[in-house]
């Protein structure tokens, strides 16, 4: 929901608009002149102007200009045609609607406007900059890699752990790229309940389903002309990936409840934690699918591979949380750096962002300690398996395996994920070793 101002000079209709997006949710404010709406526009902030260009005291077209660095512009006019909605468009407006119209249309632009301005600024104030700091060989090489396809407008299949930052390498390619231009729309696949998947990609029309008072579009249709990123697309569920894959082959899907086709030209970026090929053969993905978004495949490496970046995230992040928290600027000590250099790291650069973070907030003195690091990193070395001679491969596996849940407290979930092994995987290890103790308890 946004705040809105509507400029109307037509009573009846400013009065049904404003209503009509109050019930939506939105907070609205009324004008009927441009003087007003210069007025309001310079001492409160709007998401969204609704911009009748024909008003009583001068045309509003010049108000474009003023606002669309602040707001999104939709713009209404009877004296409708391609020359003033070519002029709009080319000074910014998000679009332009023509009367007479329908209202539940013009609410269907409103809330595309909403949507596309509230992905605007989370594209514009990440939490990171979008920038993959590091100079170990194998980060040179994924800079290098994102370079030469950035400007390749094909599919992208991103693989690595948790943590290791798929969505900053995704966002890199798109800024690097022509549709840098257009939003970046990024999607969760595995915080989207199952039953929600088909609204949420492809949106949705009236009375598709109770409480659906209104038609939305979805995230395809948000980031047409740019980049939609697919963040955890194992856990899409088959009959999603089948409408997918129709997005993939013909560029077009229909909204649920819908029967009309919308087209949308849109790049596909897919990450993943898991093997999809493991997922394919045990029928839990598509093969064809896969091979729809495997066109081109970037792996992220673990930050336990590439140690040697350690010291140089250290100080990035240093900088950065020190100017966003409006703090002295630490340095981390050699033995911190050391005694960081050699902890696992299972939440990877993430892990690595926040224990930077926390330090910063905690140290004492002028310089980051091996003291001021959390309690869980200090711990590390009593999380040690040390290998033993003449031991079996299996005994080996399943201390590992137990040490690493202990060291998440039990979570399965976390643990298969540091060992990258499937969830199902390591319930079925767990089992066999039950069932052996089992055995053995009754044997003897």
């Amino acid at each position: 929901m946004g705040r809105i101002l509507v400029v109307e000079d037509d009573l009846s209709l400013n009065r049904l608009i404003s209503r009509s997006l109050d019930i939506e949710g939105h907070l609205v404010k009324s004008v009927k002149t441009k003087a007003e709406a210069i007025k309001e526009l310079e001492n409160s902030p709007y998401d969204l102007v609704l911009l009748d260009l024909m008003l009583p005291d001068g045309n509003g077209m010049d108000i474009i200009e003023k606002v669309v660095k602040d707001a999104s512009v939709i713009v209404i006019s009877a004296h409708a045609d391609v020359t003033v909605a070519v002029k709009a468009v080319q000074l910014g407006a998000f679009n332009f609607v023509p009367k007479p119209f329908e209202l539940e249309n013009l609410i269907i632009e409103v809330n595309r406007a909403i949507e596309s301005r509230t992905l605007k600024l989370e594209n514009i104030s990440l939490k990171l900059p979008t920038k993959i700091i590091g100079e170990s060989q194998s980060i040179r090489k994924l800079r290098d890699i994102i370079e030469v396809i950035a400007s390749r407008d094909v599919p992208v299949l991103i693989t690595g752990e948790s943590g290791t930052g798929k969505e900053l390498v995704a966002r890199s390619i798109w800024e690097l790229s022509a549709r840098a231009k257009n939003d970046f729309v990024a999607v969760n696949c595995g915080a989207i309940p199952a039953d929600l998947f088909e609204s949420e990609l492809f949106g949705y029309e009236r009375g598709a389903f109770t409480g659906a008072n209104v038609a939305k579009p979805g995230k395809f249709e948000l980031a047409n002309n740019g980049v939609i990123f697919l963040d955890e697309i194992g856990e899409l569920p088959k009959n999603v990936q089948v409408k997918l894959l129709r997005v993939l082959e013909n560029s077009t899907f229909e909204r649920l409840g819908g029967v009309n086709p919308i087209h949308v030209n849109v790049r596909v970026i897919s990450a993943t934690n898991r093997s999809l090929e493991d997922e394919v053969k045990n029928g839990n993905f598509r093969d064809d699918l896969y091979y729809r978004i495997n066109v081109v495949k970037i792996e992220v490496p673990p930050l336990r591979d590439r140690v040697e970046d350690i010291s140089v995230l250290i100080d990035y992040f240093s900088k950065f949380y020190s100017k966003q928290m409006q703090t002295d600027y630490k340095k981390f000590s050699p033995k911190a750096i050391e005694f960081l250099k050699s902890y696992p790291f299972p939440g990877n650069v993430r892990e690595l962002q926040n224990i930077v973070r926390s330090a910063l907030i905690f140290a004492k003195g002028n310089e980051v300690e091996v003291d001021d690091l959390s309690l869980q990193v200090q711990d590390v070395e009593r999380n040690y398996v040390k290998l033993q001679i003449g031991e079996s491969l299996e005994s080996a596996e399943k201390r590992f395996i137990e040490a690493t849940l202990e060291y998440f407290d039990g979570n399965k979930t976390q643990a298969a994920k540091v060992l990258n092994i499937g969830l199902s995987t390591l319930h079925n290890k767990i089992n066999q070793w039950k069932e052996n103790k089992s055995g053995e308890d009754q044997s003897s």
